[in-house]
């Protein structure tokens, strides 16, 4: 049995851009048949950021954390520590929690700030990495952005890629969980199998394929997904990794109240009806907000504590896969 770390989500919020796409005008965009994507991806509709009224990740990710705080009591000041979990960059240097930071006027508060980043499982990393920093004291209030616009980007990704993805942003405010309070960290596991390193990826930007130089190819610099390889290699691994997890931690599929998954298309959803998780514990918002990357596994842990099906006492598992390929699973009481 895992080390309990006496830590609390005391607030949570959520963000998406302001224009919806549905999967119908998407499809007439894209030259396919209207019923498409919906078919294949399980998404109906989508949002999309507003470039014209200067809507980004950066304003989305602001403006989530300023919910949370606000569903914390909590006024920035208060706050010792902003990581940011984000599945994609919004440049590459600096960290995206400094610019946060800025965004929400600390910028001479001196307050620590650094990112994590597992792509989609960002955000369970970033929480685990927090819970043990409150523990011991490093910290005492610890604000987590995530936040992926990817609509920007997918006028010339492939039409896989281009149907499911959606822009949006979540966060939470970590603190210790008060004296005779139930909230807890549970266990945290992160398997990595790099045979799919490959299935998943944008190679340009870094110094392997630099910007600049001339055998960097403009694809390169574009997020590329073999989706039935990535499907094929986690479905191989997922019986293997849930047997260890519940050995590891001592509870059983039936102990989570809801699985809240990384929200990665209809099949990736489904296949968890296999392994005990019924429909009905299965958190998904995916007809609606389509895949949002790290964004997706706070923005429906948001929405499902926010419409009371998920409570205080509650135990969840915040599960995931993400590129690598990495399968991911923090077990928490909320």
């Amino acid at each position: 049995m895992s080390k309990l770390l006496n830590v609390k989500i005391v607030g949570i919020g959520k963000v998406v851009g302001s224009k919806i796409m549905t999967s119908n005008e998407l499809g007439r965009k894209m030259g396919i048949k209207d019923d498409w994507i919906e078919r294949a991806s399980g998404v109906y509709s989508r949002h999309y950021i507003d470039k014209a009224i200067g809507e980004s990740a950066l304003t989305l990710g602001t403006k989530a954390a300023q919910l949370a705080l606000e569903d914390a009591n909590l006024h920035v000041s208060d706050i010792d520590c902003i990581i940011g979990a984000s599945g994609s960059p919004l440049q590459a240097i600096p960290c995206a929690a400094a610019l946060f930071q800025r965004e929400l006027g600390l910028e001479t508060s001196g307050i620590s700030c650094f990112d994590v980043d597992t792509t989609c499982y960002s955000f369970p990393l970033a929480l685990f990495i927090a819970s043990n920093l409150v523990q011991t004291n490093v910290y005492k209030k610890i604000l987590i952005i995530s936040a992926d616009t990817p609509s920007p980007t997918l006028d010339i990704a492939e039409r896989e890629v281009r149907a499911l993805f959606g822009d949006g942003a979540a966060a939470v405010v970590v603190t210790q969980t008060p004296e005779g309070e139930q909230s807890k960290v549970h266990h945290f596991k992160l398997n990595t199998y790099s045979e799919g390193a490959d299935y998943t990826a944008i190679k340009g930007g870094g110094t392997l394929k630099p910007p600049n130089d001339l055998e960097t190819k403009p694809e390169d610099n574009v997020f590329q997904m073999q989706g039935k390889k990535v499907f094929k290699t986690a479905v191989r691994y997922l019986k293997p990794f849930l047997e260890d997890l519940e050995e590891e931690t001592g509870l059983t599929n039936s102990d989570y109240k809801f699985i809240v998954p990384h929200q990665t298309s209809k099949n990736g959803m489904e296949i968890l009806r296999k392994y005990g998780f019924g429909k009905d514990r299965v958190a998904n918002h995916l007809r609606d907000h389509g895949n949002c990357i790290a964004a997706s596994i706070p923005m429906v842990f948001h929405d499902y504590i926010k419409s009371g099906q998920i409570q205080r006492g509650d135990t969840v598992l915040l599960f995931g896969t993400s590129a690598g390929l990495s399968l991911g699973a923090l077990s928490i009481t909320y």
